[in-house]
């Protein structure tokens, strides 16, 4: 049996093991447009979980293994893999998508963050990651 922190670890594992991050389920293909700085229209808030399509993986994490990603800093991990230049802006996109996402479960009391891993969209694409702040009564105990 895997403690919870084993849990956690294998999913941060797998996640900082993939060099390459997208917005939350969203290609991560380079871009032949020059990237445009975005800004969220909103400050993402805790929700009802996401649905997990079929094939895709999908986590919740408990209350106190999001408090750990994010003491830990996770979102820096990703944000500073190293990665093709094509790939890096991604990278940082989704670091700082999980930082927001993070920084809503932890500021809403007992939330905890999703994690959906999907696969690629396209022949030759890489893995798509989404992070989600969810409302504590969906969380693990």
């Amino acid at each position: 049996m895997t403690s919870r922190a084993g849990r956690v670890g294998i999913v941060v594992g797998a996640v900082a093991a993939a060099t390459v991050l997208a917005a939350p389920i969203a290609s991560a293909e380079p871009s032949s447009q020059p990237s445009q700085p975005s800004q969220p229209s909103q400050t993402p808030e805790a929700s009802i979980p996401m649905p997990v399509r079929e094939g895709a993986l999908g986590y919740l994490a408990t209350r106190s293994s999001t408090l750990w990603l994010a003491d830990r800093g996770v979102d820096q991990v990703i944000a500073n893999l190293p990665a093709p230049p094509a790939y890096s802006s991604a990278n940082r996109q989704m670091a700082k998508t999980l930082k927001q996402e993070l920084d809503a479960a932890v500021d809403t009391p007992g939330a905890c963050l999703q994690i959906i891993v999907d696969g690629p969209g396209q022949a030759g694409g890489v893995f798509n990651y989404g992070f989600f702040a969810v409302e504590k009564q969906y969380c693990p105990k």
